[in-house]
């Protein structure tokens, strides 16, 4: 009888460990990270299987215990990946989590080496939801972070990230040489030949999150695209290669609004292998716990959305009939002269506010756009004036030539270089077309003010077109911003923007070209006009008193 009770007792058992194991209908990496999760709480900790992501949730201030599963005999050492989306985790290799050897961030990673594959992970003060992932790596692959001085874990795997509304600095710790598992690491700064961690190099990546995309799954997307090796060279952009004699610290700049992920791939030259460090995200911009404002969360950005809209509204009309309302054009062009000039040298030389700056920059650009207008009205020569406003036509041509990758020659690091090459594209174009006056003018209303569109659209709907003009300001207003490696995400929004002004740019020329087609290469100067019809109501016979009447 008691065999009878044992065989049901086996069988309801059976079944239960099968309906535990059945699969889900969910996809998705969080899916799948769940469903992991769903089977590997065992006594008391959480196991995670390498190469695949997990998710879990901590409760406010809760601790976990991890565990690596799967590793086979040949793997030496495990790098485990912990990210969330705004919340910061605590990591550590000690269950007490000691100041001296634990880490908090959002970001983080940890080494095992395998004495066992285990970690602990210790939520802040709020619940929080975090995904975690496990790559292995043999005796012949390099360790990351594993010649550690600066940073708090002896082997510190994770990407130190700090930004401003100008950069993105992005810091690592030196990866060290592999070795047989159980055996001592190779000493790291003994020597410095070929046969020690100084022949490693370094290549830095990004990619780019959707643009104003601030949700977790697009996070959690971007960062499986960015965790492995191979994932890192399939989907990143290479950025720049540093060997272990250079400072292991990269600038890039800051959109802020847009995600961007960083990572480290850490290559052996001698032996032809590699490993990556743990992957990190930035917004450049604090996100709040629900609403995900980001870009639009500066209480000043209204102001900034009021001067764009008018600026932009101007500029179309200038894109379409500016010639043809010469006055007009040179109070705005003189605006934005005068306004850019006065912005520049109060934010550099002075401590104001962004709203003093704003006020001194408006009040500044309308009194040069009057002066300019007035030199105009007053002494007429047409061609002068077209040569100034043209200058803001170079300046906007070299902005689009340094908004390309060719910023990022080591030329360029130079800001005397940089300054001289930008002049001189700048002085170029007024000067080649100078020849033909009136269509150099016909072409700087059109381009400027087709960009001055694009500008008002980039403070509702998130472009990068917008940093054309940015990062040439952040250039003449940031002494350090010449070390930034400024790649700016080009996407699916941008390219339809880029069309936009361009079909606005080639309809403002067709229409100024046709409409001034039967006129004078230049509206006559008002002053003139106003002197010649007074001249005609009393010329020199005209009575000085009127006639008595009779």
């Amino acid at each position: 009888m008691w065999r009878v009770v044992a065989l049901l007792l086996l069988l309801l058992a059976v079944s239960g460990a099968l309906g535990a194991h059945s699969p889900s209908s969910s996809s998705g990496g969080l899916a799948a990270g769940a469903r992991s999760l769903a089977h590997g709480v065992v006594g008391g900790h959480i196991t995670i299987p390498l190469l695949e992501p997990v998710s879990i949730l901590l409760k406010p201030n809760e601790c976990k215990h991890i565990v690596v599963t799967n590793v086979s005999n040949q793997t030496t050492f495990v790098v485990t990946q912990v990210y969330t989306h705004m919340q910061n985790v605590t990591v550590s290799l000690s269950k007490s989590f000691p100041a001296d050897a634990s880490y908090t961030s959002s970001s983080a990673g940890v080494v095992l080496m395998l004495k066992p594959a285990m970690f602990y992970i210790q939520a802040g003060e709020e619940m929080v939801s975090a995904v975690l992932f496990a790559l292995s790596y043999t005796a012949l692959d390099p360790v990351p972070g594993a010649c550690n001085t600066e940073f708090i874990l002896e082997n510190d795997p994770s990407l130190h990230l700090k930004y401003n509304m100008y950069e993105t600095a992005v810091m690592f710790a030196p990866a060290n040489l592999g070795t047989v598992r159980q055996l001592p690491p190779p000493a790291c700064d003994v020597k410095t030949d070929v046969h020690t961690r100084w022949r490693l190099t370094y290549d830095i990546y990004q990619y780019f999150l959707p643009e104003n995309d601030l949700t977790m799954e697009s996070l959690t997307k971007g960062m499986s695209k960015m965790s492995s090796v191979q994932q890192i060279e399939k989907n990143g952009i290479k950025i720049t290669t540093v060997n272990s004699f250079q400072q292991t610290k990269i600038y890039g700049n800051s959109y802020i609004g847009t995600g961007v992920i960083y990572n480290v791939i850490v290559r052996d030259p001698h032996l032809k292998t590699s490993a990556s460090y743990a992957p990190v995200s930035t917004y450049a911009c604090s996100l709040p716990s629900e609403g995900y404002q980001c870009k639009n969360s500066d209480k000043n950005f209204i102001y900034i959305q009021v001067l764009c809209t008018v600026i932009g509204v101007y500029g179309l009309i200038l894109c379409l009939i500016g010639h043809r309302i010469f006055e007009a054009e040179f109070l705005f062009f003189g605006f934005l002269i005068f306004g850019f000039i006065s912005f520049v040298l109060v934010t550099r030389f002075s401590a104001l506010n962004f709203i003093n700056r704003l006020e001194i920059m408006i009040a500044a650009g309308l009194l040069g756009g009057v002066v300019v207008t007035l030199v105009r009205c007053i002494f007429g020569i047409p061609v002068p004036c077209v040569v100034f406003v043209g200058m803001v036509l170079g300046f906007l041509v070299a902005s689009i030539v340094f908004f390309t990758p060719l910023a990022n020659f080591t030329l360029f690091r130079n800001d005397i270089n940089f300054w001289l090459i930008f002049l001189c594209v700048m002085l170029v174009v007024p000067t080649v077309l100078i020849i033909f006056p009136r269509t150099l003018n016909i072409i700087t209303c059109a381009l400027v003010g087709s960009y001055a569109v694009i500008i008002a659209v980039g403070v509702y709907v998130y472009t990068s077109l917008t940093y054309i003009i940015l990062n040439v300001i952040k250039r003449a207003i940031h002494s350090d911003f010449a070390k930034v490696e400024s790649d700016a995400p080009f996407q699916r929004r941008d390219f339809i923007l880029t069309s936009i002004w361009a079909v606005l740019f080639v309809s403002g020329v067709t229409l100024q070209l046709i409409l001034e087609r039967n006129r004078l290469p230049f509206p006559p100067c008002p002053y003139d006009n106003w002197r010649r019809r007074r001249n005609t109501v009393y010329g020199e016979r005209t009575p000085l008193l009127r006639p008595p009447e009779i």
